[in-house]
């Protein structure tokens, strides 16, 4: 992936709050370390752990503000995971 294309899914994976940078996962590293797939395949594990971690919550305590938390969490990495495929998507459709 092109750097350009590595900023653009690190931006959905990066939170600033408060004026400080919180990143969900430093994609960069893994992109450059692992393929696409593989990258995607660790997001979508991440993912669902966040989901099941959001079910337990909801049977809880349905007004608890880490709800709010995991489900951004959640759309930014499905967010992510759209920008990798379309991006390979792009390069295969070139060749």
């Amino acid at each position: 992936m092109t750097k350009k294309a590595i900023n653009r899914v690190q931006e959905f994976l990066t939170i600033i709050d408060d004026g400080k940078v919180y990143q969900i996962v430093n994609v960069e590293l893994l992109l450059r370390r692992h393929p696409p797939d593989a990258v995607i395949a660790f997001l979508k594990e991440l993912q669902s752990d966040y989901k099941k971690e959001l079910s337990k919550l909801i049977k809880i305590d349905r007004t608890d503000s880490r709800i709010n938390e995991l489900v951004a969490k959640s759309f930014r990495i499905k967010m992510a995971i759209n920008t990798i495929k379309n991006y390979d998507k792009g390069v295969k459709d070139a060749a």
